[in-house]
C-alpha cells in the first residue's frame, strides 16, 4: 500500500538551448512598443481508473514503486496507487525584425497546466472484491488520493503567485534569431518550473508518508479477522539438506 509517481520531463516548448548566452537589459537594446504579456495557469485532475487485475507478486515487483516504511521493505502490496504528475507550458512570442538584422522579441502568452494527467487505484486481484478486506485497502489508497488532491488545490495558488513574479520580470530581448530569443524568453520560465516541480514533489512524498506508516501496515493485515494472510504468496518450501 503505497505510492508510485512518475515525472515528466518538462514539455518541449519550453525545452532546451540553454547555451544561449543572456540577452541586453530591454532598456539599452532598443527594444520597446511590446504589450504586457498575459499568464493563464490551470490545474488537471484526471479521473480515478480503476484496476484489480494485478496480482500481489506483480504490485509488489512494479517498477518504480516508493518504499514503504522502515520495517516493511519486504512486505508484500495488497493496494497501490499510481499517480503522474506534472505540467505543460505553452509561449507565444512576438517578433519585429530590426534594420542590422537582428531580432526583437517579446513574450505575447504563457500557458500553463499542471496537476495529475493519470491516476490508478489497484487492489490485489487476490482479494474478493465484496470482501471485508477489499473495503480496507481500497479506503487506504483513497486516502492517497485525497491527499493528493488537497496538495493540488493548496499549492495551485502557490503556483499562480510564483509565475506571476516571473512572467512580470521578462523583458524583450534583442538577439541574432528568433530562435535565441525564444531560449532567452523560456529559460527564466524552466527555472521556475523545475523549482516548482520540486517543491511539490516534496511535500507530496512528506504528506504521503503520514499514511503509509508501520502502524497502518499492521492494522490492515490484522483487520477482517487477519483475512490478509489468506492472500499472501506463501513462502516457499524449505529443500531438506542432503549429506553425502
Amino acid at each position: 500500500m503505497t505510492v508510485r509517481c512518475l515525472f515528466p520531463l518538462l514539455a518541449a516548448v519550453l525545452g532546451g538551448m540553454s547555451s544561449v548566452p543572456a540577452p541586453a537589459a530591454a532598456q539599452s537594446n532598443g527594444c520597446d512598443g511590446f504589450p504586457t504579456p498575459t499568464l493563464s495557469v490551470e490545474s488537471v485532475l484526471a479521473p480515478i481508473q480503476r484496476d484489480d487485475a494485478l496480482t500481489v507478486v506483480q504490485l509488489t515487483r512494479l517498477p518504480g514503486r516508493s518504499p514503504g516504511p522502515v520495517g516493511t521493505t519486504s512486505g508484500h502490496v495488497l493496494g497501490l496507487t499510481q499517480a503522474r504528475y506534472g505540467e505543460q507550458s505553452q509561449v507565444s512570442a512576438l517578433f519585429k525584425a530590426m534594420g542590422d538584422g537582428t531580432y526583437c522579441s517579446a513574450p505575447r502568452a504563457v500557458t500553463v497546466t499542471f496537476g495529475f494527467q493519470k491516476r490508478t487505484v489497484h487492489v490485489a486481484r487476490e482479494i474478493p472484491a465484496e470482501s471485508c478486506l477489499h473495503g480496507e485497502v481500497l479506503a487506504h489508497e483513497m486516502r492517497h488520493v485525497a491527499v493528493d488532491e488537497e496538495l493540488l488545490r493548496e499549492f495551485m495558488p502557490q503556483i499562480r503567485s510564483r509565475l506571476e513574479e516571473v512572467v512580470a520580470r521578462l523583458e524583450p530581448v534583442r538577439s541574432r534569431s528568433q530562435a535565441q530569443a525564444m531560449a532567452a524568453i523560456r529559460r527564466p520560465l524552466e527555472s521556475a518550473m523545475r523549482g516548482i516541480m520540486r517543491d511539490f514533489g516534496r511535500e507530496r512524498d512528506r504528506r504521503q508518508a503520514r499514511i503509509d506508516t508501520v502502524e497502518e501496515y499492521e492494522r490492515v493485515s490484522r483487520v477482517c479477522n487477519g483475512e490478509a494472510r489468506n492472500y499472501l504468496p506463501k513462502p516457499a518450501a524449505r529443500q531438506p539438506v542432503r549429506r553425502g
